[in-house]
Order: structure tokens, then C-alpha cells, then sequence
């Protein structure tokens, strides 16, 4: 008599970024302090130059170390949350949701170079020495790896919440079409924020997408007929 051994079911990957909505939730939140706090600095002076950066570092040291300190809490809350509001909305759109996902994941890794780069400048502020080199280097000497990071974090982070909300809107049966419209629109309003010099619309932006991934948090969506699963998502 022969005993047949079954493999083992693969394990449900539902939860498989434990807490991940309320890290996006939070993150986009910090996302939205930080830019309220870089938004008040910038308010109070011009920010044209990598020397106008350093004066405006010198002079609002406190308030720029905050802003920075949320810059990272929200790139470490933001990777992983997003990829839990990817998974919930793969469910119905897996495309869409998935380039989206991406997309918005790899721009906030990069994000981290904002971060980096006024803890730096930064430094530079407190040696107290001379920052003509620092300043040459910045607007002369930019490697072609550098721009690259400017680049995956400019459309990563601009271009993934569109796609992300566009795969929202695709399931309106499931969440609110204002939501999907919400995460549409914030990286609309956070272009015409830098575009214009309205340095406020960046963390209304913020805000429209922590509003749009506490939705996804509140209101899991319910997996696809089975009679529609054989088909492509877009």
C-alpha cells in the first residue's frame, strides 16, 4: 500500500506586511508634516541657489533637522505601506496596481536622497569652514548616478500614486471615486506646488494621499468572481 505525501498549501499572502496601512497612513501624514515644516522655511526666504540652501539651513537650523527627521520617518513608513495598499488593490486591478505600486515604492526609496543630502548641507552649515567646495561640487560635479536617483524619485514618486489611483478609481464599487480621485490628484497638485512656487500645495498633496490609503486601510476590498479570474487585470 503505497501513502501518497500532499506538498503543503502555500501560505495566504493578505497579510504579508504586518500593520503595512497604517504605515502608509503614517507615513504620507509625516510626509505632509515635513513638507508644512519646509514649506514655513521656504516662506520665509528666497531658495534658488545651492548657497541660498545653505544660508536658508544656517539660519532655520532646528526647524530643518525636524523636517529632515520626518523625511525619514516617512520613507520608512512609505516603501512598505505602499506595497500593502499595492496588495489590497492588485486584487481586483493586479496591473495597474502592481506598475503603480512600483513605481511610488521606488520613488520613495529614493526619496531618501533629499534626506541625505540636507543632513549633509547641513554639516557643511556647522563646520563652519568655508562652502565654496560643497557648492561647486553640488552644481558642477553631479555624477550621472546622482541624477539618476533625482530621476527615479521624480517619477516614482509623481507618476506611482496616479497609476495607483487610477486602479482605485477602476474599483468603485469597492472604495469612494473621490479616494481614487485623491490619490489622482495629489501628484498633480504637488507638480504645480514646485511648478508655480506654492510651496503649500506639496503637503496638501501629502495629505490627499494619506486620505486615499486610509480608505484602502478602512475598506479592504473583497477578491475577484471567481468567473473573472481567468482574465487580464488592467
Amino acid at each position: 500500500m503505497t501513502t501518497e505525501t500532499l506538498a503543503p498549501e502555500r501560505a495566504a499572502t493578505r497579510d504579508a506586511v504586518p500593520f503595512g496601512g497604517y504605515a502608509a497612513v503614517v507615513g504620507a501624514a509625516a510626509l505632509a508634516a515635513c513638507n508644512g515644516l519646509t514649506n514655513w522655511v521656504l516662506s520665509q526666504q528666497t531658495y534658488e541657489t545651492t548657497a541660498d540652501m545653505l544660508e536658508m539651513i544656517a539660519a532655520n537650523r532646528t526647524v530643518m533637522l525636524v523636517a529632515d527627521a520626518l523625511g525619514l520617518l516617512a520613507a520608512i513608513l512609505l516603501v512598505p505601506g505602499i506595497w500593502a495598499v499595492t496588495q489590497q488593490l492588485r486584487q481586483r486591478t493586479p496591473v495597474l496596481a502592481g506598475i503603480g505600486g512600483w513605481l511610488a515604492a521606488s520613488g520613495y526609496v529614493a526619496f531618501m536622497v533629499l534626506v541625505v543630502e540636507g543632513q549633509v548641507a547641513m554639516a557643511v552649515v556647522d563646520s563652519g569652514g568655508d562652502p565654496s567646495t560643497y557648492v561647486d561640487a553640488l552644481d558642477n560635479h553631479t555624477s550621472i548616478v546622482q541624477l539618476m536617483v533625482y530621476v527615479v524619485f521624480g517619477i516614482g514618486g509623481l507618476l506611482g500614486p496616479l497609476v495607483l489611483g487610477v486602479a482605485m478609481l477602476r474599483q468603485r464599487d469597492v472604495y469612494p471615486a473621490w479616494a481614487g480621485a485623491a490619490l489622482v490628484a495629489s501628484p498633480l497638485v504637488r507638480m504645480g506646488g514646485l511648478a508655480l512656487g506654492v510651496h503649500v500645495l506639496p503637503a496638501v498633496a501629502s495629505l490627499l494621499m494619506a486620505a486615499a490609503f486610509a480608505v484602502v486601510l478602512l475598506r479592504r476590498a473583497a477578491p475577484a468572481p471567481a468567473a473573472d479570474a481567468g482574465s487580464p487585470g488592467a
